[in-house]
């Protein structure tokens, strides 16, 4: 089924302000460095996700999550310092912040497939990879002939 598109960024700062005063109704409990966070995500207009990606998801089974959600997510994985994306799936479910940032209700947030599903459709590539797997041939380090000489040296062959 294609994304339920819950509406525009308009509807995302609602989203955040609701959730925001429900879970944290004292605003000096956050951090000024978490504000600044909020801010820039705030004013971080990500609709065009919606409809860039509309043709990525089948049009049959569960309602899909938000693409513009996902995305906020991942960038604001990136912009906590969590690379991984199973610690950042565990995240969202432990710290509601996150949760509401990214744009997903508290207690009902992607899991890590989720996330890998949602990065390999963005990605748009047949290849399963973003690099190629060719690597440098390894050659073989001769021994030296006599007992107390150096080797030969060796250069690396690329292709």
């Amino acid at each position: 089924m294609l994304p339920v598109n819950s509406g525009s960024h308009a509807d995302y700062q609602n989203f955040v302000v609701t959730n925001l005063r429900k879970y944290y109704p004292n605003p000096n409990a956050l951090a000024r460095s978490t504000w600044d966070v909020i801010e820039r995500f705030w004013n971080l207009d990500l609709s065009f996700t919606d409809t860039f990606m509309t043709d990525k998801y089948s049009k049959f089974g569960p309602a899909p999550r938000t693409p513009s959600c996902m995305q906020r997510s991942y960038l604001l994985s990136i912009d906590f310092k969590v690379t991984s994306l199973t610690e950042w799936a565990a995240q969202l479910k432990m710290n509601p912040l996150y949760a509401i940032l990214s744009g997903f209700e508290p207690g009902n947030t992607p899991g890590v497939g989720t996330f890998y599903d949602f990065i390999n459709r963005l990605w748009n590539s047949d290849d399963d990879h973003m690099s190629p797997h060719i690597h440098p041939f390894k050659t073989k380090i001769k021994k030296p002939k006599t007992k107390g000489t150096k080797a030969d040296s060796v250069e690396k062959a690329y292709l």
